[in-house]
């Protein structure tokens, strides 16, 4: 495994130097978003949970409210 990564240094996705380049640029901001995310595959994958997110939401927005209290 570890000559596995190894091998892989120069030919990964992300590059490291772009990547603390970002993380120092978004540092300094004082309106920087929550999370920053490194890597279009970060970004892929965070997508596709937001998504898996939202189809729950959407699907359990009708039962929701029946557990709330009639007064409420």
């Amino acid at each position: 495994m570890v000559d596995d990564h190894l091998k892989l240094q120069g030919r990964q996705l992300g590059d490291p130097v772009k990547g603390a380049a970002a993380i120092i640029e978004r540092a300094g901001l004082d309106d920087g978003p929550l999370r920053q995310l490194l890597g279009s595959d970060a970004h892929s994958f965070a997508t596709a949970k937001v998504d898996a997110l939202r189809a729950n939401l959407d699907a359990t927005a009708a039962s929701a409210p029946t557990t709330d209290f009639p007064e409420a």
